[in-house]
């Protein structure tokens, strides 16, 4: 019998330390928002030594293909809060959705959304930190104008100095994820510039094109769509 008993004890303890141990899920709860201005998150689970993107993006999206808003290095990780500020083009949506996604590994991800309402929550404490590494201001750019099917001009503004972005183009339907890649940009000194974008034939016939600008430096992306229309 005892030897039983030990046997059995053995055997549990091999199974204890066998037993795999599985990386937290990092999770966000929204803290406070101040309308069209900005939103404070309350991390848990973040991994240590990590830097994550963080989109935001209209409500049902999960944040994909959002607006890079800032990149947040979680230092030692677990639990923190960060206030990032709501971009331009999504000031005044009713309800915006949040999304972090590690460049250090990308198995790390994780999205929220919050109401752009003024509003403080209960979770974390009240010392948000920013994280905010983009400079004077957000990455984006406006469509100048269209030559239907032959060419797109559009003119950027805070974007980093002395980066290389790949441009790539696809039918605007949701649906579609085939892009083509057009072309390469140097940024240079960086800021505003204005670039011309050559349609390529497969898509000159389609109403709308999403338009992506791609940082082959650091695998950041920037995205927006076009009427395929003179203008």
């Amino acid at each position: 019998m005892k030897k039983r008993i030990a046997l059995i004890a053995v055997i549990v303890m091999m199974a204890v330390i066998v037993s795999p141990v599985r990386a937290a899920v990092p999770t966000t709860s929204i803290y406070a928002v101040v309308k069209d201005e900005a939103v404070t998150v309350h991390t848990a689970d973040f991994p240590a030594g990590h830097t994550f993107h963080v989109y935001m993006g209209y409500r049902d999206t999960q944040g994909v293909n959002g607006y890079l808003v800032s990149k947040l290095t979680t230092n030692e990780g677990g639990s923190f809060n960060a206030k990032f500020y709501i971009p331009e083009e999504l000031k005044g949506e009713d309800i915006i959705s949040i999304r972090f996604e590690s460049v250090t590994e990308s198995k790390y991800y994780t999205y929220n959304w919050f109401f752009n309402e003024s509003a403080t929550g209960s979770i974390g404490s009240s010392s948000g930190t920013t994280y905010n590494n983009l400079g004077a201001g957000v990455p984006a750019w406006n469509i100048l104008s269209v030559v239907k099917g032959s060419s797109v001009v559009i003119q950027t503004r805070y974007f980093p100095a002395q980066q290389r972005y790949a441009v790539f183009l696809k039918n605007g339907a949701l649906a579609d994820l085939n892009w083509y890649e057009t072309q390469g940009i140097e940024t240079d000194e960086g800021n505003s510039q204005i670039i011309t974008i050559a349609i390529p034939p497969e898509l000159q016939y389609y109403e709308k094109i999403a338009i992506k600008l791609y940082n082959i430096n650091d695998g950041s992306y920037w995205y927006n769509l076009f009427d395929n229309i003179n203008q």
